[in-house]
């Protein structure tokens, strides 16, 4: 019988762990299907707009007004691009309103003023707009649909200067 110690066991174990992690990190890291691209840039899309609607009317900061102004009109032009892509085809279909979490972001500013509207309007743009440029640029590097990696590389400028702003947006007074 093979006599193992303690210590060899443990460095084992640790290595094991090591392997499933790693690929689990890399099934994580796995592509994303052009459908599952298209649903969440509409999304996050969807929510930039009406969030921004919701801070022209509820903010009276200058630095959300103007971000919210900018991101309308980015999103905008953004939106209109991936429309006129997906309208070329079947295969692929737009939502046609936001998920459950970012409906619930919604109703949460909807219910909020003053300074607790622009804590959460710019804490929920600092998340949406960091995760939309990771979404983009790992489309654009692995994505497999030609024409989508060629709009999420034209557009990860956009949504990386819009992260970049929203983590510039002051959160209090």
């Amino acid at each position: 019988m093979i006599h193992i110690t303690h210590h060899t066991r443990r460095r084992l174990l640790q290595g094991f762990v090591g392997v499933v992690l790693l690929g689990s990190a890399a099934a994580a890291q796995s592509a994303v299907p052009a459908a599952e691209f298209v649903r969440e840039t509409a999304i996050a899309q969807m929510f930039g707009i009406e969030s921004a609607t919701l801070a022209l009317h509820k903010t009276s900061s200058p630095a959300i007004k103007d971000f919210a102004h900018a991101l309308a009109s980015e999103q905008g032009a953004v939106t209109s691009g991936l429309r006129r892509i997906i309208a070329k085809r079947s295969d692929i279909a737009l939502p046609d309103r936001p998920d459950g979490r970012h409906l619930d972001l919604l109703r949460d500013l909807t219910d909020k003023q003053g300074a607790a509207f622009d804590k959460a309007y710019v804490e929920a743009q600092r998340s949406t707009h960091h995760d939309v440029a990771v979404l983009m640029e790992r489309y654009a590097n692995e994505g497999d649909d030609p024409e989508l990696k060629s709009f999420a590389v034209q557009s990860l400028p956009v949504f990386r200067e819009l992260d970049r702003k929203a983590r510039e947006l002051p959160v209090g007074p």
